[in-house]
């Protein structure tokens, strides 16, 4: 379903989106800049549809989910916390009810999957779903080397042993490929669309780490 089609069934959609551009509009992250909350948004709206679920809130989940993440960026808040507490004051002045603006915040709480918090709701498994599908693929491998090259990290490194978790920054970006996208696994998603969507784009990161380091000749 394209955009277009979302703003005919969804009401306020296109308020929401000018929105998300104006808080995106200064910030300079290539791995989560405003392209990243989209497919996001396409994501939850191929699972919502498939899964038969509420196509409304997923799609509003998706669009607000990192609505926070450039605060985040200046004071080391968490968006994922106040991003909920962000939708939370917003919905309710658009006309939402209770009950769909309390569901939606609490997705967006819980989106992180490194926060450790379990989605309680299947608007919180789809959107967490539809958030971890865009750290997979080629796109995926896009965004680490893009973020690698804006922050100077190498490709590789010698000295190459992964840590058993993500800390929040890797050695290299081969590294952190092991460190955390590789342990995106299709069986880690919640919905079984999500599961389904991911084996391509798992197979295909896998593929491209493996020729990566057999063509740098050593590890």
């Amino acid at each position: 379903m394209n955009l277009t089609e979302l703003m005919e069934r969804i009401p306020h959609l296109r308020e929401i989106l000018n929105i998300v551009r104006e808080a995106f509009k200064d910030y300079d992250d290539p791995a989560h800049d405003i392209s990243h909350t989209f497919r996001v948004m396409e994501n939850a709206s191929e699972i919502a549809s498939r899964e038969k679920c509420d196509l409304q809130k997923a799609i509003i989940a998706a669009l607000l989910h990192d609505i926070k993440r450039p605060h985040e960026a200046l004071t080391g808040v968490d968006h994922a916390e106040s991003g909920a507490e962000y939708a939370s004051g917003l919905l309710p002045t658009m006309g939402f009810d209770i009950s769909f603006v309390a569901e939606v915040s609490k997705a967006i709480r819980s989106h992180r999957y490194s926060g450790g918090l379990t989605p309680t709701s299947l608007t919180g498994k789809i959107l967490q779903d539809a958030d971890r599908l865009d750290a997979i693929g080629a796109v995926a491998i896009a965004r680490v080397f893009s973020y690698s090259g804006k922050t100077g990290t190498p490709l590789h490194s010698l000295q190459f042993s992964p840590r058993s978790s993500y800390s929040g920054n890797s050695r290299s970006s081969i590294n952190h490929f092991h460190e955390k996208i590789l342990k995106i696994r299709p069986e880690t998603f919640w919905t079984e669309t999500a599961r389904k969507m991911a084996e391509d784009r798992y197979s295909f990161v896998v593929e491209f780490v493996q020729r990566f380091i057999a063509e740098w000749g050593q590890i």
